[in-house]
This record gives C-alpha cells, structure tokens and sequence, in this order.
C-alpha cells in the first residue's frame, strides 16, 4: 500500500509564526480565541503555560497575544486599554485585508467568507459604508446595494466556490472591485489536495473539527469521490479503512502540527507493514472468572501483532475467537447483578426539597442527594424554584459510598442537550429555549445546558432592556459550539432574519399590483413613509400620501399606525414595492359637483404662487387658479406683490370643469360684488337742498348730551 503525504500538510506560515510568538514571551502568556483549531496542540502549549482566554474580560496574564485571524478595531482597543503588552500575531494576509478595508472609500463591502469564523468577524469591525457577509451563490444574489462594491475574501476560502461567487455579483454590478485575499498558501495547499485524491484510495485529512481551512479540504477530496476520512489525531484511526485499499493520501490543515502528521503516518506505514492487525490468537477457553473474561476481551480489542506465518484463512479464524470471546463476556456479565457504579444513570422521585439540595429516592439502599449547584445551571436562590416533591428525575452518580450517594442532574441533562445543540449546529435548524438570566454583554438561554446569546444578537434592532426577555422562550440558531469549553453562543437575530426572509419571500410571491393589503408604517422619511405589509417594505412616496398637497408623511400618518395601502408596483428581483394611500383615499373632485357651482363665492386658502396666477384651495385636495389678470383691478406684475402662501382670500367661481379636474377662479369678481352688495344694503341721500347740519345735527346731539 503507497502512503502518500501533502507536501503542504499542516502549519501555514501564519499559524507557524502565531506559535512561534507566543512560545517565545516571558512571563505569563495568554491567547485571545484559541491559537489553532487543534485541541492536542492547545493542551501542548497550556503544558507551556500559554492559556487560552475567551474575552478581554479574562484578561489576567502580563502578555496577550492576538492570533493569526487578528481582532477588530474594538476589541484590539479593549485589549491596550488593559495595559498588558499585546503581541499582534495577526497574519500578514489577514492585515492586507483590513488595510484594504480601511482604504474603501464610498463602497459597500462584501465578504467572502463564513460569518462566525474569527477572521471575518475581525473585518465586518472595519466596514464603513455597509456589510455583508455571503459564502455562497444563493447568499450572493440576496446583495442589494446602490454604491459601488468591493469584494475581500477569507484568507481560507475554496477557491472555486469564489469564482461561481464573483460570477453572480459581477452579473449584478457593473462597478465592483474584487480582491482576491484567499492566502497563496491556502490555494496551493487546496490545488494540490486536489490532485492528490485523485490518486488514492483513502484520504485521511488531519484537523480540528472547527477548522474552517481543514473542513474545505474534506470537502474538496469527498467532492473527488474518494473515500475521506476526517481525524484529529492518531486515536481516530480506524485500520479497517484500509482494507483493500492500493494507496492513501494525508493531508492536514494548517493548525496541524508536525509531531500529529508523524503520528498518523506512522501508524498508516505500521498498518501496511502487518497486513493483518488487531488479531488475538489464543484467548483462554476456561473463563471462569467475570475480570478474566473482560480482560481478554480488552486484549483482543486492542491486539496483539499476529505471527507472521499466519495465513489469511487462520487470521479470519483467529478474529471469530475474538469475537466469541467478546459475546460470551457479555453474555456472562448480563447474568450478574449490576451494583451502582460512578457514571451510572438512574431514575428516581423527588422525596424532599431542602433550600441548598434535593433528595432522590433511586430504589437504593441509600437516598440520592443532588446538591442546588448539580440541579441544574440556574442560578436559583432555593431548589425549590427548579424542582418540586413527586417529581421524577434522572441523574448521573457523580459519587458513591457507603453513606453517600451523590447525584447529578446537570450533568446528564447537558451530556443529552450537546447532543441536540451539535444537531442543530450542524444542521443549523433553531433551537428553543427559556431566556433565564442577564449577564454582561448578554443573556443566558437555557438549551438543557447554558448558551450565551450577546445582545447583539437578541434582536434585528438594537435592545437598551435586556431583561424584558427573561422568562420568554426563544427560539435561536447555534452560531459557535466548542464542547471541549462548554461554549455555546446562539442567536435569536440570525434566526428572525431567517424567518424574516422566509416572509418575504412568501409576500414577494403572493403579492399582485393593483390590490390593496394591510401594513404597518415603520418609518418617516423627507420623501415617504416605509410601511410593513408582510417581512418586505413598501413605499409610499409623499406624492401618493394624498390628493392634497404634503410637506411632509408626519401630516398624514404616524409610526407603528396601522393602514390599508394600495399596491402600484411589484418588483419581485430587485424586492421593492410601490404603494399608494390616494388610491383608497376619495377622490375630492367627485364632491366638486355637488359643492360648487359656477358663479358662487366662496373663501379659499392661497397654497402656491406662481408668475401667471395664484392657487387656491377649496377644498383639500381640489386647488383653483385665480390667473394674475383675475387678482385684482389694479395692475399686477407678480402674484407675490399682493399675496403669500396661507392667506385666505375670496374668490369668484368662473368654470368648473370636473373631467379636467380644473377649476378658474376670480378675485376681481369676488371684489366687485362686495361692493355692489355693500352699495345695496347702503341707501343712497341724493337731496341737493340738505345742509351740514341737517346731514350732521344727530351727531352733535349726542355729544351735546355727554
């Protein structure tokens, strides 16, 4: 069997150098985020006294170093405002990428790339002028932007998956500026992986499971149809894979030390070397004894190195021995009773509720006890806020003597829960879960084990009161999973923001134009109002707010106001909507008819000038023209030389004509007929022959009597 191993099998020169940093400071030394995504290397350096911190909070070490995938802006300032010496072991391909960031000016940046990884979250804290974070084809025509774009890649990104990627935001934008920030160390290590799978019969990939460049590399050989194998140390080999295989491949991620790919290449040469492995060919016949037994078994499990004139006929004889001898140990220890043991689970009821620990009856000879801290992780002040007498409960023995029987229902509880969470992780289906406590930065959901939601995260706005959630049930999506920390973090936005898109999708299809739906004005704008009819916003510009004239939409309507609008347009691609309030509205000009006729006077309000005339409204909605020659009898030049918008005026009703929605109006005339009217209920003295003081003598009456 040829055993064939990638020349650029583990460390990249990032992580190299990120290592090499951190193991030559003084001191006491700590690690923001794990240095690489390989849990034995981590133990390594924690054996050399580098820790690993989660957040600046932990900060207690004098050193702190930033690793390869480098920090955001914010958080790199939190970390000098520590006053530690930081040591910036930032990749120089990843500080390309945020110099390159920082240099965009007017341009909406796209990120190529997985939103959760580290890396990226450290260039989403330099975008300026809009984000967003895409790591496929379907994700990339969602992008809707009216600047420029540019494009930065994860430095450990597929590369073929980026040029299907490029392809689609190219077909969307005309200016767009791509940079290709995938490291070189990256593209070749995942060209010749390639290549490599082509050749063999097995690929085993060297990683962590949360490795983002290692998970592209398996996918990369199982997309060759090769069978791959996913291992993070020599412990996850399994020799059958090897079984009629010609050749084997090794290739590792770039957070793979040397000594791991030793290990397995070894272990790969001593298996081809055997041929026949894992076999016990002289298991005792007489198993008298339960511990004989077992210990034959265990030997057998892991084997012993067959003779080498043992043919294949006597191997695969020697593995049915083994394998009698497996059933029959278990066979045997089934017919013995079982006392309890440390890792036992059991079922019990609740028989009594003390503040600090619970009894359990198990059917022991002894009463179970879960102390409050073993309950669950909640932080409660008595055990009786969490669990009541009757209850039945499952445990775990953490403890046995002959007086003391010490449970757990924490701990069985969060074994069953990662499960779930890993499913949904993987999956990335929501979850539900209590929200049962505000901490700093967040709340803590209860998922059967404890989840950190950051409140960023909490909501698609942002949220000043955090605790007006504790005792709702959630449901959220599993963002970051490190079971080795117990470290969840979920978020309740990224799966609004599904549900949100769902919903959109759905109201995009259903939605026909000229059909009036009902929506929820969310925001105000100087040219309309946004309104909700449905996970999409509509606008309506102000011209279709109403038949009359609007300055601005808070004339008309309101925030969080509930209405029924008209739908003018649709358009599904773009996902813009057109809506309309005048449509519904009654239309003023149906009323003129019945109001007006030609001839009457009337008293309207001046709302526009203009150099031929003036508007005058008389009814909102309904404007009439008094042309400048019907102002006044006197000459004119400008309407604004006699009138200003808001004043109200008489005005004389030359023609209506309702079709045209058109309406000629005098000032003049309506002046005129003042003074007739005033001329008519004002007689007229037209004696030649009275004097002054006939015409005066009643006034000087009065004044003589004062």
């Amino acid at each position: 069997m040829e055993v064939i191993v990638s020349k650029y099998a583990g460390f990249c020169p990032g992580v190299k150098r990120a290592v090499n940093l951190a193991l030559q400071q003084p001191g006491r030394v700590a690690t923001l985020g794990p240095l690489v995504h390989n849990a034995e290397m981590i133990e390594h350096l924690a054996g050399k006294g580098i820790r690993t911190i989660d957040s600046v909070a932990d900060v207690q070490e004098d050193t702190i170093i930033i690793r390869s995938h480098g920090v955001s802006p914010a958080v790199l300032e939190a970390l000098q405002a520590t006053g530690k010496d930081i040591v910036d072991a930032t990749c120089p391909f990843v500080s390309r990428i945020h110099s390159i960031v920082e240099s965009l000016d007017n341009r909406f940046l796209v990120i190529v790339g997985d939103a959760s990884h580290p890396e990226v979250q450290g260039i989403l804290g330099r975008a300026r002028n809009g984000v967003s974070v895409i790591d496929n084809v379907e994700s990339a025509r969602q992008i809707h932007s009216d600047l420029p774009v540019a494009v930065v890649v994860q430095t450990t990104f597929d590369q073929q998956e980026l040029e299907k990627i490029l392809a689609v935001l190219r077909e969307q934008f005309q200016d767009i500026e791509v940079h290709n920030t995938i490291c070189p160390s990256t593209r070749e290590r995942q060209k010749e992986v390639a290549e490599l799978a082509k050749k063999c019969d097995v690929m085993l990939v060297i990683g962590g499971k949360n490795s983002a460049n290692t998970g592209k590399l398996v996918a990369i050989c199982k997309q060759s149809g090769v069978a791959t194998h996913h291992i993070q140390s020599v412990h996850n080999i399994d020799p059958q894979w090897f079984h009629n295989a010609s050749s084997v491949g090794i290739a590792a991620g770039a957070s793979t030390p040397e000594w791991i790919i030793r290990e397995v290449v070894d272990l790969v040469m001593e298996t081809n070397n055997e041929g026949i492995e894992e076999v016990k060919n002289d298991l005792e016949a007489d198993q008298e004894v339960a511990e004989e037994v077992v210990e034959d078994v265990e030997e057998a499990e892991e084997g012993v190195e067959a003779p080498a004139d043992v043919d294949s006929e006597d191997a695969e004889e020697a593995a049915e021995d083994v394998q009698e001898a497996v059933e029959d140990s278990n066979e045997f220890l089934e017919t013995e009773p079982k006392p309890l043991a440390v890792g036992d689970i059991v079922v019990g009821k609740v028989v009594q509720v003390n503040p600090d620990e619970v009894l359990v009856d198990v059917g022991y000879k002894l009463e179970g006890i879960i102390r409050k801290e073993e309950l669950s992780f909640r932080k409660v002040e008595t055990c009786s806020e969490l669990i009541e007498v009757g209850a039945e409960v499952e445990a775990e023995v953490t403890r046995l003597t002959e007086d003391l029987l010490e449970l757990s229902a924490r701990k069985l509880a969060q074994s069953k829960a990662w499960k779930t969470v890993r499913e949904a992780f993987d999956n990335q289906t929501p979850v539900s879960g209590e929200v049962v406590e505000v901490v700093k930065g967040g709340l803590i959901v209860d998922l059967g084990l404890r989840a950190f939601m950051p409140a960023s995260l909490v909501d698609l706005r942002f949220v000043e009161d955090l605790s007006q959630f504790v005792g709702q049930t959630v449901d959220v999506l599993v963002i970051e999973l490190e079971r080795r920390r117990n470290k969840v973090i979920v978020s309740r936005k990224a799966q609004l923001m599904r549900e949100l898109e769902a919903k959109k999708a759905e109201t995009l299809a259903n939605l026909k134009e000229d059909t009036t739906v009902k929506g929820i004005v969310r925001r105000l704008t100087s040219f309309g109002a946004f309104v909700d009819i449905g996970g999409i916003d509509g606008l309506i510009h102000i011209s279709e707010l109403a038949h009359h004239r609007v300055e601005h939409p808070s004339e008309v309507l309101q925030e969080d106001q509930e209405i029924e609008v008209y739908v003018l347009k649709v358009d599904p691609e773009a996902e813009r909507v057109s809506l309309s309030l005048k449509k519904i509205l009654p239309d003023p000009w149906t009323e003129v008819a019945r109001k007006f006729k030609v001839g009457d006077e009337v008293e309207g309000k001046v709302v526009r000038l203009a150099d031929f005339g003036a508007f005058v409204e008389l009814i909102p909605g309904v404007d009439g023209l008094v042309h400048v020659s019907q102002i006044s009898d006197e000459h004119v030049d400008k309407p604004s030389d006699v009138l200003t918008t808001g004043q109200m005026v008489k005005v004389h009703i030359l023609d209506i004509d309702v079709h045209a929605k058109r309406v000629s109006l005098s000032m003049r005339e309506a002046a005129r007929s003042g003074r007739r009217a005033f001329r008519e209920e004002v007689p007229q003295d037209t004696s030649i022959g009275a004097t002054i003081g006939e015409r005066l003598g009643n006034l000087f009456e009065d004044q003589g009597d004062e």
